[in-house]
């Protein structure tokens, strides 16, 4: 390729991106349209959901009356549809001004009072409309919103005010979100804000409000992602949102939601049995109401249709997505492209060319075309299609291919572990965000990994990050999956406990469990190691001690950072007992308190000490099993056994206790206690006390 043509293909490269970043008009445009095309070759699929419209219609209109309705008939409405069992009533209305009549003290009519009644004796949720103008004080929601991770308020779209319903309607309402709905350019409904933002705090949309209510949760949780989206937990749904609180809608080739007009709910003639617990949305497709909307899918489709497109999306989790990367993605593969086609004009001519442009506008358009089809993905085809028409227009090649390189960049992402049932805590309670405490009968575990200063001492950095995630990862999921929370990460070690925030009644055996879980991981994570560590080096084993009692447990910290902990003896003692597991040769020790907790599992006493700063001596147990492996084989006689050990060596006698360690011995059949047996016998052997030594 000669100098000139290299140079006119970085030009024409240069223009692309430049074209690109600029993302004109022209190009938004381009791209819209290809994603409504996609939309009508590959509307979803309907499914059965329990999603259902009330349409205040022509036909509700022309029989009961134009519109507004008295508020005494939406309280009928309202009334017969909590009757038929609906799980929420959502009113994709605004019922900011008082209803037609006297109003009293309050300022409203007596009608707006029944209307206020027929709410508070259901689940009903109520629009607002945040606005361009600032209207006074914030206002107040119904949800608390927990935010994890950077504050996603500043990227959500902004709005100085909002006008919501009549105060005694909002009162009695269980939710009440905006309704906004934000056209493109062009007028076409594509996304749905999810949450919005006035002034500091963020405000759930009227979808986000249905689903929470619906599932009787008390608020909603934001957890910003580190590609800079947002990740949003509703009751039980998890719903990924871009940047701005948005989601895509992907729309059904019929509108969602059975309908019903509303003149036949009010006369008892509708179909009452499909609205047991379905959220039943309210809402008008008449022309004169104005709430009519142009989609991908249809010029005039109703608001209240596009909320229920959306509440259905989300419950099914068929949603589209606009993935961070695909931006870098269309531009990598119009870059290539590009080369390749510039590169053959070069090199073979312009049929050569010709031909890599055909396959690249095939490839663009086909990859658009099964990526939304099969994974709900929105990827553009236009630009691509663009640069490559453009690459062979200019009949040139280019030098320039550096994307790959600079598209991808080393991040060091460091993640603060947080169990769900924290997540779900801060949820419901925002106020817990503050610092403070309470005292708890916590179980505590500490992990540590055996022989880790032996091993790290000579291991390159980078190895030694391996190792430790390697081993950390899968244990820590194994708390998080019992339902525990990771407290800390200390280097080659993690602290966890279960019972908070939430009340576990079972939290002892979840957090035995999670020590077997762990340690049933650990071939599986030798084998990891295997490709990070030199084989002298394995197995990996590690150490673990529970122990059960009274925390004092809150937000430990600043006002500027902190973190959920657990303080207090309890948390001594376990760290004490992962210690001990080393000496006596088993992998988990536990005391008494979490024996007499989970007495189901397969446990053996291992002895009595005195941990340092404790006022009486503690027994310690080995946890061996879980309780069907309690029960099974000769495990009863090899605890019973035990029992005898210990008894004999707290009474100090020698000759019992030598009697009952060679029984022991003889029915550890497998051999997993002989270091703690070798342990006993050399401490009846010493000839000094056969109770436990200090810790």
């Amino acid at each position: 390729m000669g100098l000139v043509q290299a140079a006119v293909a970085a030009a024409i490269l240069i223009a692309l991106s430049l074209v690109r970043a600029g993302d004109p008009v022209v190009l938004e445009s381009l791209r819209l349209a290809g994603f409504d095309q996609l939309q009508r070759w590959y509307p979803r699929e309907a499914e059965p959901v329990p999603v259902r419209v009330v349409d205040v219609d022509e036909a509700s209109l022309s029989r009961i009356g134009q519109w507004p309705w008295p508020r005494s008939v939406l309280a009928d409405l309202s009334t017969r549809l909590t009757e038929a069992g609906a799980a929420v009533v959502v009113f994709d209305m605004l019922f900011a001004e008082p209803d037609r009549g006297e109003r009293g003290a309050d300022g409203a009519t007596a009608s707006d009072r029944r209307f206020a009644e027929a709410l508070s004796a259901g689940r009903g949720v109520l629009g607002m409309v945040l606005v361009a103008e600032p209207t006074g004080a914030e206002r107040p929601t119904k949800a608390g919103i927990a935010v994890v991770g950077a504050d996603p308020v500043p990227g959500l779209a902004q709005f100085p005010g909002a006008v919501g319903a009549l105060a005694p309607l909002a009162a009695a309402a269980k939710g009440e979100g905006a309704i906004n709905v934000v056209p493109d350019r062009d007028g076409v409904v594509r996304r749905l804000p999810l949450f919005l933002a006035q002034g500091q705090r963020a405000i759930p949309s009227l979808s986000a409000e249905a689903l929470r209510v619906a599932q009787g949760a008390a608020g909603h949780v934001l957890r910003s992602e580190p590609d800079g989206r947002i990740t949003a937990r509703i009751g039980n749904l998890m719903v990924p949102l871009d940047a701005r609180g948005e989601i895509w809608l992907r729309f059904a080739a019929a509108a969602e939601g059975a309908r019903t007009p509303a003149w036949q709910v009010l006369d008892g003639s509708g179909a009452a049995a499909t609205m047991k617990g379905a959220i039943v949305l309210v809402g008008s497709s008449a022309a004169g109401l104005k709430d009519l909307r142009a989609t991908p899918v249809a010029q005039a489709v109703a608001g209240v249709d596009i909320q229920a497109e959306a509440i259905a999306g989300m419950l099914l989790g068929q949603g589209l997505i606009r993935p961070t990367w695909a931006a870098l993605a269309e531009a990598g593969y119009a870059a290539l492209i590009v080369l390749l086609a510039m590169a053959l004009a070069a090199w073979r001519g312009l049929p050569a060319a010709a031909a890599a442009t055909l396959a690249g506008l095939g490839g663009a358009a086909v990859t658009a075309a099964l990526a939304f089809s099969g994974e709900g993905l929105l990827l553009d085809a236009s630009y691509p299609m663009l640069a490559v028409l453009l690459a062979f227009a200019g009949q040139s090649a280019v030098l320039y291919q550096r994307l790959e390189s600079e598209q991808r960049r080393v991040r060091d992402a460091f993640q603060h572990y947080l169990s769900p049932v924290l997540v779900e805590r801060l949820a419901a309670r925002p106020d817990q965000l503050v610092l403070g405490g309470e005292t708890r009968r916590l179980t505590v575990l500490f992990c540590d990994i055996r022989g880790f200063s032996r091993r790290a001492g000579g291991l390159d950095p980078q190895v030694l990050t391996a190792f430790v995630n390697s081993v950390m990862t899968p244990l820590s999921d194994a708390v998080l999956e019992s339902g525990g929370t990771v407290d800390k990460f200390m280097g080659d070690g993690l602290m966890a406990f279960w019972n908070a925030p939430l009340d576990e009644p079972d939290h002892a055996a979840r957090a035995c469990a999670a020590a077997l879980d762990m340690a049933g991981r650990m071939p599986a994570i030798n084998q990891a190691l295997e490709a990070v560590l030199p084989a002298a080096m394995l197995p990996v084993e590690v150490g673990i001690g529970i122990d059960t009692g009274d925390c004092c447990v809150g937000n430990f910290g600043s006002t500027r950072r902190f973190d959920y902990s657990a303080l207090g003896e309890t948390v001594n003692f376990a760290a004490r007992f992962e210690g001990l597991s080393r000496i006596y040769g088993v992998p988990i020790v536990v005391g008494e308190a979490t024996r007499a907790a989970a007495p189901a599992l397969a446990m053996i006493p291992l002895d009595e000490t005195v941990v340092r700063g404790a006022v009486r001596p503690v027994t310690v147990h080995a946890l061996l099993g879980d309780a069907e492996q309690a029960s099974a084989g000769g495990f009863p006689a090899l605890s019973a056994a035990h029992d005898d050990l210990r008894r004999a060596m707290a009474a100090e006698d020698r000759m019992a206790s030598e009697a009952a360690l060679e029984r022991c011995r003889t029915l550890d059949a497998d051999g997993r206690l002989a270091q703690f047996h070798a342990v006993m016998a050399a401490r009846i052997a010493a000839g000094g006390p056969l109770r436990g030594v200090g810790l």
